[in-house]
């Protein structure tokens, strides 16, 4: 299967304008058989209650322009948008051909400020396997994989929106492997990292002025981890791409995890800035959601 992901500049604005560069590129990819775009393709990432303007109803937006691009391009094809159902806000992935939508995951640790929590599933089946999504953190949560340890999965997609300090390029690097080397070694199938480039837009709470004072951006790091994969020729610098065969396969061994995270946290930036932030945000989120326009009434060519 010859698979490309695609690291898009988060700087682009507007869902019409970014439809037409993701299909820039996604026209001049040579025979993709799947196309993987990153966290909140569509709108860009922004962890802020911004995006809302940009929310699709119930996905049918998304859903009708993925499929039709699939259909063009004879392609499945991945991507992430910002949705509303019921009055809430999620933040979503989902999968399709030309003919249908195989499935849609939803991040169960979304921004807390931002989008709806909840306890989520991460499996979409399609013809060539189940594929286990997990959108940023929730990559990084036992939740995921308590939610796919037991299933057979053909390949397992990270899409993100993930910030890092610019000067810490090799620790970025180095945390990207762990997670997706875990995986792929537990598994024994693809996994697929795929972020934005670009500015970080303004994020409420203590971590959006750490971040923001630290001047972190969208650094991209996109990558295909993928044993024997070939790797594809092309002369498109946002993009990755590799032709490998996919098989279900069960997970070959565990994943220790610390409590509910892959990765060991600092203690003190858990309780004392993580918590705190999420609780608060929480409250903000059900505040403004009351007063928020629905998404049929926004002007779809923002």
């Amino acid at each position: 299967m010859r698979i490309f992901a695609l690291e898009l500049d988060n700087d682009i604005k507007g869902l019409e304008r970014r439809k037409d560069y993701i299909e820039s590129l996604i026209a001049r990819l040579p025979s993709p058989d799947l196309v993987l775009l990153p966290e909140l393709a569509v709108c860009s990432y922004m962890p802020n209650q911004q995006v809302w303007k940009y929310a699709d109803d119930c996905g049918q937006d998304t859903s009708s322009w993925a499929m039709g691009i699939a259909a063009k391009y004879n392609t499945f094809l991945g991507v992430g948008y910002a949705d509303c159902e019921n009055g809430d806000y999620y933040n979503r992935y989902l999968i399709a051909d030309g003919k249908c939508v195989y499935g849609i995951v939803t991040k169960s640790e979304g921004e807390a400020a931002v989008f709806k929590r909840g306890w989520f599933e991460n499996i979409i089946e399609t013809p060539f396997g189940n594929v286990a999504v997990a959108i940023c953190y929730d990559s990084r949560r036992r939740h995921f994989y308590e939610n796919i340890k037991d299933k057979k999965i053909s390949l397992i997609v990270f899409p993100h929106g993930s910030p890092a300090d610019p000067k810490k390029d090799s620790e970025e690097i180095a945390s990207n492997n762990y997670l997706c080397s875990q995986y792929a070694d537990a598994f024994g199938v693809p996994v697929i990292y795929i972020n934005s480039v670009g500015k970080l837009e303004s994020m409420p709470g203590m971590m959006g002025l750490l971040m923001k004072l630290s001047g972190f951006t969208m650094n991209g790091k996109t990558k295909i981890y993928a044993v024997g994969a070939e790797r594809i020729s092309h002369d498109l610098k946002e993009v990755e791409g590799c032709e490998t065969a996919l098989s279900e396969e069960r997970r070959k061994r565990d994943i220790a995890f610390y409590g509910d995270d892959l990765v060991k946290s600092n203690l003190f930036f858990r309780h004392m800035i993580l918590k705190p932030d999420i609780s608060i945000g929480i409250r903000q989120y059900h505040k403004r959601r009351k007063n928020s326009v629905s998404p049929k009434l926004h002007n779809k060519h923002i």
